[in-house]
């Protein structure tokens, strides 16, 4: 009896292997639904709103934040949580009214 399982793992292994890497937003938007804070459509929401709202230094803190285990202790976790610890003023109330919208416009539970 023949395997007919083993070109379908073949081509699952080779699809998996030239898919292109997530972008930031996909990131976050994955981290957000696993985190389940909501549906895809949600979090796909949150991340495109953090996208356009936040500076790029506060997206990549957020991002990073989001999508690292706490006890995390790599150079891209120390770095954003450097960044977190010396926002600007104007960040820190960008990053309000970005949670602000992320509950309103998209119905996130945070």
């Amino acid at each position: 009896m023949r395997s007919y399982w083993r070109p379908v793992l073949l081509a699952g292994l080779v699809a998996a292997a030239c898919s292109e890497p997530l972008t930031r937003t996909e990131q976050l938007a994955e981290a957000c639904f696993m985190d389940q804070m909501g549906t895809r459509e949600m979090c796909s929401c949150m991340a495109s709103a953090a996208s356009e709202r936040l500076d790029p230094d506060v997206f990549d803190m957020f991002v990073t934040m989001s999508t690292h285990a706490p006890d995390d202790d790599s150079e891209e976790t120390r770095k954003a949580r450097e960044t977190a610890a010396n926002m600007t003023p104007e960040q820190q109330q960008q990053m309000r009214s970005f949670m602000n919208a992320a509950v309103d416009l998209c119905g996130l539970r945070m």
